[in-house]
């Protein structure tokens, strides 16, 4: 397992800048998701990372070695791309048995090091196929086997199961979890789909117009986004303007008191370079406000009315208008959310440690 660090990497095509100053950590045999949407740079990072554009600048680490001046064959990376590139006129068992081919391994031991990958992605009952005769899904774990079959220190999937069904796509997923777990192979996903990112990732990284904007777990993210571009990305918010009215003295978890138009708001958070008057943006997610019953002495407490109410299975969604007609958006559980009618008044409570404070202003709104 190796680890992967890309420093400052940029890619200009005239005048454009398609990757910025992109710095980028994947810990060794971590499966690291590099998320944005459509046009974020992501595609041509990752190829500057496998050696397939030439970057104009940064630097580029393999393990221990510095590798952006070396050729991509070099570069031990392998790579399933988004249309997947199998050679229509190979069978599954020569479009595997390439990179081997391509690196002068003898025939023999070429042909048992390609049997033992076509048993192990389960495709060796189409081994003599072309790829015009098998399945979107054996098609994808032929490109698997081929981009593991030199055992690669770096295995990058750009948009793997985009030509996979919607019903197929857990079976999949599984298929390259087994795959990259048993080849132990450090891995950087390349996507747009937020749920699948975050519910995939060790680590995830948000990428837009070339650069990367944050990366750590998950869970950091969702929770702390560093600004309001990664908090939409990632999902529904409830965003306000603030200003700072009081700071705790606490260094690494403070209480903050916020001044919003909805009141006073206090708040648990690591955001430092705070002080009364500094301007903040507050992000609430919908499924961190409660429409009170019992409620705990340190939440906050806004009044509100219900608008509308969505079933959406096992949640509703619920819009209400808080203090000074802001629109905010809840998820509530059927089970808990019986008693919430349309029209009716009630109070919405939020804990401090579930206010997230970004630094600065923005135009925002509701949801």
């Amino acid at each position: 397992m190796i680890r992967v660090i890309a420093e400052g990497l940029v890619k200009r095509y005239g005048r454009v800048a398609a990757v910025d100053h992109a710095s980028l950590r994947l810990p060794p045999g971590e499966l690291t998701c590099l998320l944005g949407p459509p046009g974020a740079g992501k595609t041509t990072f990752a190829r500057l990372v496998a050696g397939l554009e030439a970057a104009d600048d940064g630097e580029i680490y393999l393990g221990d070695r510095m590798s952006q001046a070396l050729p991509a064959a070099e570069r031990g990376v392998g790579m399933v791309f988004r249309d997947l590139a199998l050679w229509p006129a190979l069978t599954v068992r020569d479009n595997v048995a390439y990179p081997l081919k391509a690196q002068g391994v003898p025939t023999r031991e070429r042909r048992r090091r390609v049997d033992e990958s076509l048993a192990a992605l389960r495709i060796d009952g189409v081994a003599d196929r072309r790829p015009d005769g098998i399945s979107p899904g054996q098609a994808l774990r032929v490109a698997l086997a081929r981009a593991l079959i030199a055992d690669p220190g770096l295995l990058i999937l750009d948009d793997p199961l985009a030509g996979i069904e919607p019903r197929e796509r857990e079976e999949a997923w599984d298929e390259i979890r087994r795959a990259r777990i048993e080849a132990g192979v450090t891995t950087l996903l390349l996507t747009s789909d937020v749920a699948e990112a975050l519910a995939r990732a060790d680590r995830l990284a948000v990428m837009d117009l070339g650069r990367v904007l944050q990366s750590g777990r998950p869970e950091e993210l969702y929770r702390q986004p560093v600004d309001v571009f990664v908090a939409r990305l990632l999902g529904a918010t409830n965003l306000l303007q603030g200003q700072v009215d009081g700071v705790g003295l606490d260094a690494s978890l403070r209480e903050v008191v916020v001044r919003t138009p909805v009141g006073r708001l206090v708040a648990r958070t690591t955001l430092g370079g705070l002080v009364p008057g500094s301007p903040v943006t507050v992000c609430i997610r919908p499924e961190s406000l409660t429409i009170a019953q019992g409620v705990p002495s340190d939440a906050n407490r806004l009044p509100a009315t219900v608008e509308r109410v969505t079933f959406e299975g096992p949640t509703r969604r619920i819009l209400l208008r808080g203090p000074g007609d802001w629109p905010v958006v809840t998820l509530a559980l059927q089970s808990q959310s019986a008693h919430v009618r349309e029209g009716r008044g009630v109070t919405l409570t939020i804990a401090p440690e579930n206010v997230t404070l970004l630094a600065g202003k923005f135009a925002v709104g509701g949801g």
